[in-house]
């Protein structure tokens, strides 16, 4: 059985996005048994999954490898994370050999803020309307970096609403953004967000970490994602466990200071999970999150990721 009706991707839209609108315009009442039948089990249409067993409606196993890799570059995560993913984890994906379709996972997804809700921005849902007839949920927006719109550089972007704190983590649930509350109908205006110098590197970075990608096998980023952060704290006089740990505290300090806590979840830098540990980091740098790493970066005086190649 197959669907009857593909929607075609919009620009920047993520392409489970576009498998939510195919399915809700199918007619189809009950979404979740429709995702059952057509993609063999129900995996949410959720943020923090890089690959989908829903995405093969995009990318059949008769795309090319080079057609593989353009969907997932203008169409999902996988440009942002694939600087920070080992070399196979990347060639499973664009060879389509990937069994669990929740792999390859997002590191330290628990702590992270922003990587299961779905967010989108008020005035791209109105500009949206008007230019294609319909919202639909945007791949920078999804980005664990931001705070604020790409595009409407002052406005934050939007995870849940703000009388009953609903929040939309399955597209199934709510295939379409929209500033009118589904669950309590109230109406969701525009917030005002100021950056400071950490947030506003952080997302630029971040943006540039998605742009840039290019090769997914070798994106233009990966030695610094990999690599960097040991070799930054090295140069900073960070060399080994004792120094390193001495500059911890310090860390948290600036963390909070920059109001850094916004990427995480509540007391996770107060309580100093090891998602901020800054010998994690040199160590281990692939099991981190990148907005750590990011964070870690800036607080060595980074001034620019190519600085670090």
């Amino acid at each position: 059985m197959e669907l009857s009706f593909i929607p075609t991707l919009f620009p920047c839209e993520h392409m489970l996005s576009g498998v939510a609108r195919g399915l809700l315009l199918t007619g189809m009442k009950n979404l979740e048994d429709a995702q059952r039948r057509f993609f063999g089990k129900s995996v949410p249409l959720s943020p923090s999954v890089l690959m989908h067993s829903a995405m093969q409606l995009y990318m059949p196993e008769s795309l090319s490898i080079t057609g593989r890799e353009k969907f997932l570059v203008n169409h999902s995560l996988m440009g942002f994370f694939s600087h920070c993913l080992r070399h196979q984890k990347v060639v499973a994906a664009l060879e389509n050999n990937i069994n669990d379709r929740t792999w390859p996972r997002i590191p330290c997804i628990e702590q992270l803020t922003f990587a299961q809700i779905w967010r989108y921005c008020p005035l791209c849902v109105h500009e949206d309307k008007r230019q294609f007839g319909t919202a639909f949920w945007r791949v920078s927006h999804q980005l664990h970096t931001s705070i604020t719109c790409d595009k409407h550089l002052e406005y934050r972007l939007i995870d849940r609403c703000c009388s009953c704190n609903a929040v939309t983590k399955d597209l199934k649930e709510y295939p379409i953004p929209d500033c009118k509350c589904p669950q309590c109908g109230a109406i969701i205006e525009p917030e005002i967000f100021e950056h400071n110098e950490v947030t506003h590197w952080v997302q630029n970075t971040g943006l540039q970490l998605l742009n840039d990608a290019g090769d997914l096998k070798t994106p233009t980023h990966r030695h610094s994602m990999r690599y960097g952060f040991s070799g930054r704290a090295s140069y900073c006089g960070l060399i080994g466990w004792q120094k390193i740990a001495a500059a911890q505290d310090d860390f948290h300090c600036w963390c909070l200071k920059h109001r850094a806590n916004l990427y995480f979840v509540p007391n996770t830098i107060e309580k100093k999970h090891n998602v901020l540990d800054l010998y994690k980091m040199a160590i281990y740098q692939r099991k981190v999150p990148p907005v750590s790493l990011l964070l870690g970066f800036k607080f060595l005086g980074v001034e620019s990721i190519e600085d670090i190649e």
